[in-house]
């Protein structure tokens, strides 16, 4: 997914504020469901019927910031799975300028209903295990 920066992702010096990445990042990870070709409005219509009331939360983040991006930069948010498992999946998440890896990071994020952890239903699990492969 590419994303430009604009001024308001910048900080007084002119470069990406390290926080906007999160912000990135969490639009990578939602267009990497769209992508996978998940629907989104409709696999969480099943997902609710199945268990009511759930979501999706970072439980852990691993960031690691090499080298800074400026204003106008046009910048590739890639996102891969690493593992599904139970309740949470893993992903690798990069932001690229061209050639150059400006950041990166490894979240874990689970699944909850009711407040607490629960197995990520079959269809929704079987589609992030799908590209692992």
């Amino acid at each position: 997914m590419q994303v430009r920066v604009y001024y308001e992702d910048t900080d007084f010096s002119g470069i990406v504020y390290h926080a906007n990445y999160l912000r990135f990042m969490e639009r990578g990870r939602t267009n990497h469901l769209r992508l996978m070709g998940a629907e989104q409005h409709a696999l969480f219509a099943e997902v609710e019927t199945e268990t009511p009331g759930f979501a999706f939360v970072v439980r852990s983040m691993t960031i690691d910031f090499l080298k800074p991006a400026r204003m106008d930069d046009v910048l590739d948010v890639v996102t891969w799975p690493v593992a599904v498992k139970g309740a949470s999946i893993t992903l690798a998440q990069e932001v690229r300028r061209g050639a150059d890896l400006l950041v990166k990071a490894q979240v874990r994020v689970a699944f909850i209903s009711g407040g607490r952890a629960q197995p990520i239903p079959r269809s929704l699990r079987i589609l992030m295990k799908a590209d692992l492969e």
